[in-house]
This record gives C-alpha cells, structure tokens and sequence, in this order.
C-alpha cells in the first residue's frame, strides 16, 4: 500500500516546542554509549530493508535550507545508541539554499554564480539529532522492501557519505555529531549530504555547537584522495539578530578549562611522556562528554579524576581528539581536576641535529581552540640542549645530567608552547625594553648555511645580531606606538620551519631569516611581524575568526611600519605596499574573466579555498594591512605629516582591549571615536566588501593672472558601485624638493578639483600619492 501524497515542512519553529534533551532520555531508558561503541555504531549502519517508505513530493525545511524529494524510497539506517538517526532517500530530489546575508550570498555567487543554489540529486543521506525521525514516522508507513539492487544503492550511498564524517585510521568520527549522540541529545543537529554525481557531493549542516550554526559545503577538490568537505557558506540560523557583525556574544563551549600544570619529560632520544591535570567548571549542567585536541600521535595511558576515581576515557593514535566522560554529571561553576598521563612522538631530530617540535600547540590537551587559561608548566629535559617555554621562569636546576625547569604564566593565555635545541644564545639588555633572548641552532644552522654555500648562496654573518637588533628595535617602536606589552622577557628561537608562531613572550623564527637579512626589507616585515603579535593576537586578542585580520593584518602592517622606520628614507615600505597591491589586484587575474574572485576580509580563513588557494595571506595578512595603511593615510596631517590621530587611536585600541577579544565592529567604534566622523561606509567597502576603483586621472595646467598657475585635476571612478567613495592625496611638485599635499573626496564617478592658484608652475602633479588608496590607477591627457 502507497503512502498518500503530502507536504512535510521541518522547520526550527517546531524544534523549539521539542522537550530539552534531559527529558528525551528519560523517556528513553537507553544507556548512552561510549566512544568506541558509538563509532563502531555510526561505522557498521546500513540502510533498513524492513523499514522503508515510498516517498512522493515531501518537503525538508532546516533553516535556510530546503529539500524537495520528489519521488523516490527513503531507507530508515539502523539504530545507533538505541535510537534512529540516519536515513537515506534513493530517487530523484531538488536541494535549495539561500544564505540570509550578502556577504554570503556573494561567497555563493563566487563559487557557483548564483546568490540560491539549486542543485539536484538523487541521492540524500540525512544524520540528525533532532526530530526529523518522530516527523518522518507520523507521515509515512515504513515496510519491508525487497528491491536488493535498490537495497545496495542505497547502501553504497550511505557509506560514502559516512566516508566524509570519519576517518578509520584513528577511530575518528564528526565532533558535532559525536557529541549530539553521546549525549544523548534532541538538540537540533542536522547532516544532509546530497549529490547527483557521487564523487561531487555538497553539504548541509545545522551545527547547534557552532558559533555560526548553519554551513554549506562542498567536496574540497584540492584533496582528491580524501573524503573532506569545504565551506561555501556559513551563518547563523534564522531569526538570529547578529548577522554577521559580531557572532561571538553567546557562549558556545559548555565546560571552561582555567588551569593547566603540566610536567613534560623529554628523554636523550627525545621521546615524550607527561603528566597534565587540569582544571576545569561547567559552565551549565548536563554534559558528559568532554572532547579536548592533541596531536594526533599522542597516546593516553591513564586518566584519574580528583577523588582517585579513574576516568572513562577514548584517544586512539592518528586521531586527534581525547574525549572524556564525567564519573558523574559535572555540576554548574563547580571546579572538578582531572589529571592525565600520556606519551607521543612529539619530538624528531633530523641529520642536521634540528629538532622538530610536530604541533607546538597540541602537546597538551586543549578544550577548544580559543579558550585561555593560565599555566603551571614543569619540564625534565636533556642538560645538553637550551630550553625556553612560555610564562616566568621560577627555578633551573641540574641534576644527574638533567635540566629541571618551572614556568607560570601570570595571566591566562590561548596557547602555550615551548623549544629546544642545541642553541646559540645572543643575550639584548637594553633600558628600553624587556630582556631579549635570541636562539641560534648552532649545528643547524651550520649545516644549512654549508649546504646553501655549495649551491653559490652565501649566508650572513653574526645573524643572531641581525635578528635580535630588529626584534629590539621593534618592541621598542612599538611600545612607543601602541603602549607597553607587559611582557618581563622576550625569547625568539629559530626553528626548521619556513614559517613563524608568536606566544606570550616567546617567537619562532624561520631559519630562512637567519641565513640573511633580504636587501628589500622581507626579513626586518617578517621578524617585527612575529613581535607585533605581543599586541595583536596575544595582548588584544580577536573574537572570531571573521576578526583575525586585527591579529594578522595589523601585525603585517606593523612590521612595514617598523621597516619604514628603521630604513633610510621610505623606498622599501613603499615599494612593498607596491608589492601587495599588485598581488591583491593581479590576484588570479579575475579582472581578465579567469578565476574566482578573492573573498572580503571578513571571510577570514574562509577566504581560502580548494579555487582560492593562498588568499588568506593574500587578503587577511595584505589586504589587512593595507586598510590600517589607508586609515592612516586618512589621518595624516598633511602640512605637518604628524601622526598623532592614528597612533593615538592604536595606542587607544591596544589600551582598551588588552586581556580581551575585539570584534571589527569594536575596533570600527574607536576608529569613529578618533576619526570624529562615522566610518560604517569605510568598512564595508574595505572589510566586508571587494571592490577595488580604478581611477582614470588626468591635470591641466593654464597660466593665470600675476604670476600663478591654474591646475585643474579629474578624477574618474570605476569597478565600483555608484556610491563607493574614498579620500585620495595629491601631491604638487615645484622641483627641487618644494611640495604640497592636499586631500581631495571621491564620491562620484567623475569629479573635477580646482586647486588654489599656485606660486609658480608645477614640476608633477602626483595622484594618489603616499599610497592613500589601495586602487588601479591610470594617468591619461587632458581633455575637455
């Protein structure tokens, strides 16, 4: 018998009227599972051939996304936890998207050129932690179907697509829906993963765990031979009043951790065991379940709560998630200690005696990736190499061939770290600034600088000095410009990366940047970037990802800052900024109708992607630097060239938000403080917008009465939207190192500046100068 013909709308309206989850499990006496069981649960489902529904025209609304089937049989998977939570329809069906924000429906119109998505499947596999099953049953009669090659489409569908939520090699499965189930929860989790071609597939989650709880994906191209999604969309549910501006004001992590002691031993063959306990408080009741990030390889031997009591635990190696069950249900804003004791291959050493540190952050179990916490931090290791850890140095002691050292962080941090090797030490006293400790691998660096002799590429001399003069004299600059970091001592250590990390009071320098110092000003950017995160990203921290660019870009942009200051003359800074415009506007060549356009600002990490591949230091890191660039600018007295506006306004932002997170819209609100003028249509042009003008400019000059010169300068605007406007410099240029700068507004699409009669005639008439708008430009003749 056919199952009647209906429309089935899903909506979070009827999720509110659900009961919270403590009751769902009361009426359903079920034990939870644990890890293990529950993985190999989600693992071994399959499609139910004794409970299957024919399906004609039903509709599945979640959020902003809606799924038409229109004819097909929707499979119910085998239980898991005792409960229902997957299905999978075989047949022909229509996926709808539409993001509720302009930001992200452009987003979806740079990957499929189009603000809806719209895209057909025949294959739709549902996962859920909400009432989409109870729904399903009130409205459809599931019997036994006996079509075996249906039967087996079904589910190969449904393996694949569980492919794209877990990863065999270490036991692991999605965090989000892990945890939904082993919680037990009716909390509004919902996985669609649907596809017309199998190896194409897309995505749609409500993630109630997330900060924006809606996403849209994709399979990420760029890694062909693995099963990972990318975002195309992400967002907050409907009805949500933030939008966009500011996504961090609810808490979203129910269990705070406030204190790690950790003590770490480091043996002669470098292996790694240590013992950490820490501290923890439920920010809410009723949760269970605590997953913690480590390094993949790390293995867990034992876990003990306070009261002697062992604790339930699952970390299998190549998986990096450490999950935790409670002896009993934590109890709100009460303290409870758990103490853990593992080992991992942590630490590697290659033929040129480097040590590598493999994640310089996932040596300990860390809740979340942005939560901070103060640190007690004991490390045994080997007397024969140099050790340095974040925090103060409370006691050294050597004893039978081991060095035993203590370290405390004063304040709560986001993450610590620490390094070792066979160092070079170059001590910096100066009355100026903290304590400065640079780091030089010895045997490493060597080796390095041998090898790159053989190849006719010479190393600089006394490096270590090269290197601790810029990391001087930029915590001196920028103490001066932004106000004291609060740090007591400062180490940098080289590493055998081709990257940078900062930490509070502690840097790892690349060892390309101690071979030489680059004539273009490379090496003095990227050794004062690292320092300026002791104000961005560590002594002002950002709240979402959408605000990292205040960490990276304005950390950019003080390094440039910091080589304008230290280099004789402005060439480099300039010519740098030169550099970055160039990449920003060349980026992909999108203007020439090949590529995908960058992404805004404010996409964050997000701006890159399998199609847009290094746009998040392309955007984040160089766009974010040219916008504190042209604020300057903005600001700049132009009779004087005094920068007090802006550096009063930085000073003003580090002031008022160190030891807390900022939101572009805060930093936005001291800009307006400062600027006295509201800077809304700034920011969305430059953060949360990508347009870029092109200005086409041309001047004339006339002879006029007594002696003066009349110049008339055009300035037309284009690529950008009818209202777009933005302050442009001209300088004039008499020869002879004579000169005047004026600011003019561009806010229509041709605009014509009469400049005061001049003294005498005009050498140049120079557009845009000082570089007062990230922009294309275009001299052209005069011509009425």
């Amino acid at each position: 018998m056919k199952a009647h013909p209906f429309l089935l709308i899903l909506s979070l309206a009827f999720l509110v009227l659900s009961p919270p989850h403590h009751a769902q499990q009361a009426a359903n006496p079920a034990p939870l599972p644990d890890y293990p069981s529950l993985y190999d649960q989600l693992l071994d489902m399959k499609p139910d051939p004794s409970r299957v529904a024919e399906v004609r025209r039903i509709t599945l609304i979640r959020d902003a996304g809606r799924f038409d089937l229109h004819a097909g049989h929707l499979f119910q998977m085998t239980p898991v936890a005792g409960r229902t939570v997957g299905a999978v329809f075989v047949g022909n069906g229509t996926a709808t998207v539409t993001p509720p924000t302009a930001i992200e429906r452009e987003q979806l119109y740079r990957f499929y050129e189009t603000r809806t998505l719209q895209k057909d499947f025949t294959v739709l596999f549902l996962l859920f932690g909400d009432t989409t099953m109870a729904e399903l049953n009130r409205h459809l009669t599931f019997r036994p179907f006996p079509n075996t090659s249906e039967n087996r489409t079904a589910e190969a569908h449904a393996e694949y697509a569980l492919r794209y939520l877990s990863d065999r090699d270490g036991r692991w499965f999605d965090t989000g829906i892990a945890r939904t189930l082993l919680e037990g929860d009716t909390n509004g989790t919902f996985h669609a993963h649907f596809s017309e071609e199998k190896d194409e597939p897309m995505a749609f989650r409500v993630d109630p765990f997330a900060i924006e709880e809606i996403r849209l994906m994709r399979r990420d191209d760029s890694r062909r031979f693995d099963h990972v999604f990318e975002t195309v969309c992400q967002f907050h549910k409907q009805g949500d009043d933030r939008i966009y501006r500011d996504p961090a004001d609810e808490r979203k992590k129910p269990i705070k951790v406030v204190h790690y002691t950790i003590e770490s031993t480091i043996e002669g063959n470098l292996d790694y065991s240590a013992a950490c306990t820490v501290e923890l408080t439920a920010m809410e009741p009723g949760h269970d379940w605590i997953p913690f990030r480590m390094f993949a390889d790390m293995e867990v031997d034992s876990a003990f709560w306070q009261d002697g009591k062992a604790a339930h635990f699952f970390k299998e190696k190549d998986n990096p998630l450490l999950w935790v069950r409670a002896d009993s249900t934590l109890p709100a804003y009460a303290i409870r200690a758990l103490t853990l004791h593992y080992r991992g291959d942590l630490l590697a050493r290659d033929d040129f005696s480097w040590i590598y540190i493999k994640d310089p952050t996932g040596w300990y179990p860390r809740y979340g990736n942005r939560e901070t916490a103060t640190f007690d931090l004991t490390f045994h290791t080997p007397e024969q190499f140099t050790f340095v850890s974040v925090g103060d140095l409370q006691s050294s002691e050597t004893r039978d061939r081991t060095l035993t050292t203590r370290w405390l962080t004063p304040t709560p941090i986001r993450n610590a770290s620490f390094n070792l090797g066979d160092y070079k030490a170059h001590e910096i006293e100066d009355a100026r600034i903290p304590a400065v400790t640079v780091y030089m691998s010895k045997s490493g660096h060597q080796a390095i600088s041998h090898a790159l002799g053989r190849r006719g590429v010479l190393s600089g001399k006394n490096m270590e000095k090269q290197v601790g003069a810029d990391i001087a004299n930029s915590l001196a600059f920028f103490q001066h410009v932004f106000g004291p970091s609060g740090t007591p001592r400062f180490a940098a250590t080289e590493t055998p990366y081709g990257h940078g990390l900062a930490f509070p009071g502690l840097i790892h320098l690349s060892w390309s940047t101690f071979q030489r110092t680059h004539e273009r000003g490379y090496d003095e950017v990227f050794r004062a970037h690292e320092v300026a995160h002791q104000w961005w990203g560590i002594g002002v921290d950002f709240k979402t990802y959408h605000d990292q660019w205040i960490s990276e870009g304005f950390s950019d942009y003080a390094g440039l800052w910091y080589l304008q200051m230290v280099s004789e003359g402005n060439e480099k800074f300039f010519d740098l900024l030169e550099e970055y415009r160039k990449e920003i506007l060349n980026n992909r060549k999108y203007l020439f109708g090949s590529g995908q356009e960058a992404g805004p600002i404010w996409l964050g990490y997000r701006t890159n992607s399998s199609s847009t591949e290094g746009d998040y230091g392309l955007i984040i890191y160089k766009k974010g630097a040219w916008v504190l660039h042209m604020l300057r600018n903005m600001v700049l007295d132009l009779k004087t060239m005094n920068e007090d506006v802006f550096t009063n306004m930085m000073r003003d932002v580090y002031k008022t938000y160190t030891g807390k997170k900022i939101s572009t819209a805060d930093f936005q609100a001291v800009v307006e403080k400062h600027f006295g003028m509201k800077m809304g249509w700034f920011f969305d042009q430059w953060v949360y917008g990508t347009d870029v003008p092109t200005y086409r400019v041309a001047h004339a000059v006339q002879k006029a009465e007594g002696d003066r010169y009349k110049v008339t300068c055009r300035i037309r605007q284009e690529e950008v939207p009818p209202d777009f406007r933005m302050y442009m410099n001209l300088k004039v240029d008499f020869g002879k190192d004579r000169y005047a700068y004026l600011r003019v507004l561009i806010d229509e699409a041709e605009e014509v500046v009469q400049l005061p009669l001049l003294p005498m005639k005009p050498k140049k008439i120079e557009f845009n100068a000082l570089a007062s708008v990230l922009c294309e430009l275009k001299e052209e003749r005069w011509s009425d």
